[in-house]
């Protein structure tokens, strides 16, 4: 114990309830990432399914998480409902997604204001608790109700050995007070499953791959979407390296140049997001953290829009890479810079060569097909036999 402050007088001052209830709506959470993050609790709790509903009811429309996890017994659940319910610096277990006891709170208050918890620990009763933000604010305490807006969210829960649903009411920043019969707001509320659904088959994908989860969006499975494309013919694996002792991973790869997809496939390949995905993509317990860019090391170029690098770490590390609580940002530690920097300039100047060879043969195709329509003029037995000839050249 610290006897600097032995003999000095002390006292309580906490935070006001409608003051910091309210903050916690300000860090920046989009959709995407809130849902995420609820998703990384289910994943915490060992769960195998998962189940994400948007249901439209205009300014009563939800939002459900619900999961088979371990569930919560009614003390767990008071202290995963309480701000700040964990302390950084203790120590995780190397599958725990959590960090900072903020996910469940922030995430949430950040579309809604109401946060309503139904969990069930094997071997114990149901149990239930609501934040209410209108609440908070009209009492101004850190009061939590023991309340269901609808026993209907008690059903999924009630019938499984274990499980936890998180029920998302008062969606004040998705919805607002529209009505049910709004079709413009209707429409780009569910025009939020199209962008949910890219989101997480990419965040979630090496779960969903090895099948250690299943993603049910308004009751479709999630497909995985691999970015490094390692299915696809013509990719290239680069280098990989282990960095910082083993605890840091690379691995460097190029997708196949786009005239290598088959005209169908490139919508599935998401080729018009390709100059915008180019570069790292950091994961931390297979959970992926950001994607996109050089890490603020290299700038974003049209020839390197093919090269895509691989970082696995640890929840180890996360004070060093400094990953913030929405788990949307990372920064590598300088120790780390020169070697990324390296492997990052690596696989660019590949990329480069690839994009400047198909470059140069797609300019000897274009002087072939100049050539032969020349020699033969235009007549239409001679465009016949120019294209034959093309057709059996290995360049096209």
């Amino acid at each position: 114990m610290n006897t600097e402050f032995q003999n000095i007088p002390s006292e309580e001052n906490p935070p006001t309830a409608k003051a910091m209830i309210n903050t916690f709506r300000a860090f920046g959470y989009d959709l995407n990432m809130a849902i995420a993050d609820i998703i990384d609790n289910s994943i915490s709790a060992h769960s195998t399914s998962i189940w994400v509903d948007l249901n439209w009811n205009g300014a009563d429309s939800t939002i459900t998480i619900h999961d088979d996890g371990f569930g919560m017994s009614l003390d767990e659940l008071r202290n995963a409902m309480k701000p700040g319910s964990k302390d950084p610096n203790d120590q995780r277990e190397l599958d725990d997604l959590g960090r900072f006891g903020l996910g469940l709170k922030t995430a949430s208050f950040s579309q809604c204001k109401r946060l309503t918890v139904v969990s069930k620990k094997a071997g114990y009763t149901q149990q239930k608790r609501c934040w209410d933000l209108d609440y908070v604010n009209q009492v101004q305490s850190w009061s939590m109700l023991d309340f269901v807006s609808d026993k209907q969210h008690l059903i999924r829960t009630e019938k499984s050995i274990s499980g936890t649903t998180v029920i998302w009411e008062k969606l004040d920043r998705l919805v607002g007070d529209v009505k049910t019969n709004d079709q413009l707001a209707k429409k780009a509320f569910f025009g939020q499953i199209a962008k949910l659904e890219s989101h997480l088959s990419l965040v979630f994908h090496r779960y969903i791959e090895k099948r250690k989860i299943s993603i049910f969006l308004n009751g479709n499975e999630l497909e995985p979407w691999d970015p490094f494309m390692k299915e696809y013919e013509g990719g290239q694996f680069v280098a990989t390296e282990e960095l910082q002792d083993g605890k840091v991973s690379v691995k460097c790869y190029l997708l196949p140049h786009l005239s290598k997809l088959p005209q169908g496939e490139r919508r599935e390949a998401r080729v018009d997001d390709w100059y915008a995905l180019q570069g790292f993509y950091v994961y931390r317990n297979n959970r992926l953290l950001l994607h996109g860019g050089w890490l603020g090391m290299l700038s974003k170029n049209e020839h390197h829009k093919n090269a895509r690098i691989l970082v696995d770490i640890s929840n180890e590390l996360d004070h060093e890479w400094q990953i913030d609580i929405k788990k949307a940002t990372a920064t590598p530690p300088v120790q780390l810079k020169k070697d990324l920097k390296r492997l990052a300039t690596l696989t660019r100047t590949k990329a480069g060569e690839i994009y400047r060879f198909r470059g140069k043969q797609l300019q000897l195709r274009d002087t072939a097909i100049n050539f032969l329509f020349n020699l033969f003029g235009k007549r239409r037995k001679g465009e016949k036999m120019a294209l034959a000839i093309i057709s059996m050249m290995s360049i096209v």
